[in-house]
């Protein structure tokens, strides 16, 4: 596979930080074999994920500009063929553009006085993958805040909003993580977790991950792989998870499996800058499989009128509304 790594000019490690902060949060994901190469890339010098978090910062300095005619052309270079020859100024203007474009004007922030002491947010529609200051990785899905506190002999962060996915490197000190009521302590893994709504939801892909109550005497309940955590009466229980299932926003899809589409409509609003409304009760109850992006309502809510014969309309706002067939409102367009 051709590399995709920028020829360094004055700094190899900040040339190809740029280059992969670009890829990774322009709206375009590198899909699979991409994101495969950018953990390779991550892993291969510590100096790798210092340079990363330089680009973080660096885009919110950025904020101002990202919407000019100039960075907007940028962005196309960035993103083409011609990428292997980007310097580092280039490949993170050429992003802000991206970014812009793709999310109507959104932006996720990086703000912080040190690096182990951060809050990291995305927006609506946006998702963004950053190297914790340890080495491990969170990856933040739509809509979501996350704190972190690093410190000598801590690797502590709470999940303040959101859904989040974690890739944790072993160090000295375990890495807990605050969700709502819930304390989870990882040594070395890979786990998701959610706080939505006042609920809290956990997916163990690989290791073993302990969850307390905060102030409650007791042993922690311990999940493994390919379990995950619900609360029942109070209480997290352990439960079987089809991991690839809910992690598959990480590649901006969401994958369904005979749900019923008033859950599924809750779901893509979960994850997507546009807005899904179902009009009848009836429309919410039928049962859907399948594969959808999320990044855009269109394939989706075409899907939904091709192969279950409901009725589709787009608002003047732009808000798509789901219904039994019927006769379209004057106030919407049919598609």
């Amino acid at each position: 596979m051709t590399s995709v790594i920028p020829e360094p000019s004055n700094d190899d490690h900040a040339d190809a930080a740029a280059f992969w902060f670009a890829r990774m949060n322009s709206g375009d994901p590198p899909g699979v074999e991409g994101d495969i190469e950018f953990r390779r890339w991550l892993g291969e010098d510590p100096g790798n994920a210092l340079a990363y978090r330089s680009c973080q910062q660096a885009w919110r300095l950025m904020e101002l500009d990202a919407g000019e005619p100039e960075v907007l052309a940028l962005r196309a270079t960035a993103l083409g063929p011609d990428a292997r020859r980007l310097t580092r100024r280039r490949a993170l203007f050429g992003l802000a553009g991206g970014a812009v474009a793709a999310s109507c004007g959104g932006l996720w922030v990086v703000t912080a006085a040190s690096s182990a002491r951060a809050l990291i947010s995305t927006e609506a529609g946006q998702r963004l993958t950053a190297p914790l200051p340890d080495g491990s990785e969170v990856t933040l899905a739509p809509s979501s805040r996350l704190r972190l506190d690093f410190g000598a002999d801590r690797r502590a962060a709470v999940l303040e909003s959101g859904q989040a996915y974690f890739h944790i490197q072993p160090a000295a000190a375990p890495f807990v993580l605050r969700v709502g009521a819930q304390l989870l302590t990882m040594d070395q893994g890979r786990f998701q977790t959610a706080h939505e709504d006042g609920r809290s939801e956990v997916v163990v892909e690989q290791g073993r991950l302990r969850v307390a109550g905060r102030g409650r005497a007791g042993a922690p309940l311990v999940l493994t792989n390919g379990q995950g955590g619900e609360v029942q009466a109070g209480q997290m229980r352990a439960v079987s998870a089809d991991v690839e299932l809910e992690t598959a926003w990480r590649m901006g899809r969401l994958v369904v499996r005979d749900r019923p589409l008033g859950e599924v409509v809750d779901r893509f609003n979960r994850y997507s800058a546009d807005r899904l409304t179902l009009m009848d009760r009836a429309a919410g109850e039928v049962r859907i499989s399948g594969s959808f992006r999320y990044d855009g309502a269109q394939e989706f809510v075409l899907a939904l009128a091709r192969g279950f014969d409901l009725s589709v309309q787009r608002t003047t706002d732009g808000e798509w509304r789901i219904g039994s067939p019927r006769k379209p409102s004057d106030e919407a367009a049919t598609l």
